[in-house]
């Protein structure tokens, strides 16, 4: 089968699969129609994914209920090949049954581990050294279908959320091109093996957990903060003489060192703000004080140098 002759329904939310999508286009992909949703927003500006097929006079699905019947029936209509699904909403049976050869979905970790909604936060609050990306069919089971193919991926030790979102974004376009080939050329698929005891999930973030506890590991403070984005980041409470004061902490330097400092304790040194944790201190290097302007480096110190009592918790 010639790839460029396989008709290829792209669906995907968000900027994660933007790299793909362009990807297809270039290579002259048979793509007939694309799905994304009304919410699919950066910023509150443009959909990226719609606006690229409009651009190309790529026929779209933009709805907010992509399972409703009018939008199952124009799948059908259509007779596609091959659903991609990169970054998308669980899709009923009706839907993802629909092709011929299947429907196939791009998670950016390494199946069966961090299998869940979150997987790329989860790996670097975990500590993990490697991840990477899995293409698989869909099946009824979450994230359990055959794999196609598998990329790990070195996790760079200072690396955050943001920046390993954008690398296996990146790296997902020539990934799915090679699935697709995969699939054509009949490769051998996996049955994933799940064993429920040493199975990692990536489930979803909670408020209460982005809250930063300085009785905890400042390894662990440090890998939380890094695996939180702007969206959902990392927060804690900053008492002054005076005044109480949610914080969002984006982004810190730790010291490992022993001390006698109460957890959350701070002072000022060089022109920065240490918090004590165990283990160690806590240097504070971008951050965002409720209602106020994000602010970094020195500017941290003369905002908060003028407060008495400083204590975070």
């Amino acid at each position: 089968m010639n790839i460029k002759k396989i008709k290829i329904i792209f669906l995907s939310n968000g900027l994660f699969g933007l790299p793909t999508f362009k990807e297809l286009i270039k290579k002259k992909l048979n793509i007939i129609y694309t799905i994304t949703s009304k919410k699919n927003k950066i910023n509150k500006k443009k959909n990226f994914i719609k606006y690229l097929s409009k651009k190309k006079k790529i026929k779209l699905i933009y709805s907010e209920y992509i399972n409703k019947k009018k939008n199952i029936l124009k799948i059908k209509k259509s007779k596609p090949d091959l659903l991609i699904i990169i970054s998308f909403k669980i899709l009923k049976k009706k839907i993802w049954n629909i092709p011929k050869i299947g429907s196939i979905n791009i998670h950016p970790s390494l199946l069966p581990q961090y299998k869940g909604s979150n997987p790329i936060n989860w790996v670097i609050i975990n500590g993990e050294k490697n991840t990477g990306l899995t293409s698989f069919f869909i099946n009824e089971k979450i994230d359990e279908g055959k794999i196609i193919l598998q990329k790990k991926i070195k996790i760079k030790k200072n690396i955050n959320y943001d920046k390993l979102y954008n690398l296996l974004s990146i790296k997902s376009k020539n990934f799915v091109i090679k699935t697709i080939k995969n699939i054509i050329n009949n490769k051998k698929f996996t049955k994933v093996k799940i064993n429920k005891k040493k199975i990692i999930l990536a489930p979803k973030i909670n408020n209460f957990f982005t809250k930063i506890f300085f009785f905890i590991d400042i390894k662990k403070i440090y890998n939380k903060i890094k695996g939180l984005s702007k969206k959902k980041s990392a927060w804690c409470f900053l008492n002054t003489k005076n005044n109480l004061f949610i914080i969002n902490i984006y982004k810190i330097k730790i010291i490992i060192k022993k001390h006698n400092f109460y957890f959350g304790q701070s002072f000022f040194f060089k022109k920065k703000i240490y918090i004590s944790a165990k283990n160690g201190f806590i240097i504070l290097l971008k951050c965002k004080l409720e209602n106020k302007k994000e602010i970094k480096n020195i500017n941290i110190y003369n905002g908060l140098i003028n407060y008495k009592n400083i204590y975070f918790f």
